[in-house]
């Protein structure tokens, strides 16, 4: 699954309102001079909270020099992922949201994004320019985040 159907998406907001004031909210963060304080983590759930493949805000690397002298390993994807899912990154993901993201959601935005470490994949496996991973886990269909 590369992109989170409407149902699921509309469980993180307890309102409609709630998922553009989050757009609102993202756009004045993204213009303000906070914006140097992103990370790729923050992104991740900002994308993910959308129903967005958040993918597409990562190249592969497919230089193999880069590949040869360990790129791989260092790449941000890796990174972030491991972050979002490193429950004492929390304070640090949650506080450029300023409360438009709760700690509820993020919980949920973890459920749903693979846990895997740069060991578990090859470096080749990324230089056709494709993901060998899809973007979300696959959720039971009976699941619903309020349970």
């Amino acid at each position: 699954m590369n992109t989170l159907p409407r149902a699921i998406t509309a469980q993180f907001f307890s309102e409609a309102e709630s998922y553009k004031t989050l757009k609102a909210g993202w756009k004045a963060l993204h213009n303000s001079e906070q914006r140097h304080d992103l990370t790729a983590a923050h992104y991740l759930v900002y994308l993910t909270l959308r129903g967005k493949d958040w993918r597409k805000a990562f190249t592969p690397i497919t230089s193999e020099r880069k590949l040869e002298n360990g790129a791989f390993g260092g790449w941000g994807l890796f990174k972030a992922l491991r972050t979002l899912h490193t429950q004492s990154c929390e304070e640090a993901l949650l506080a450029p949201f300023a409360e438009l993201v709760t700690p509820v959601m993020l919980q949920q935005v973890r459920e749903l994004l693979p846990v895997f470490n740069y060991y578990t994949y090859q470096p080749r496996e990324f230089t056709s320019r494709k993901f060998p991973f899809e973007a979300y886990r696959e959720l039971p269909t009976t699941r619903t985040f309020n349970e």
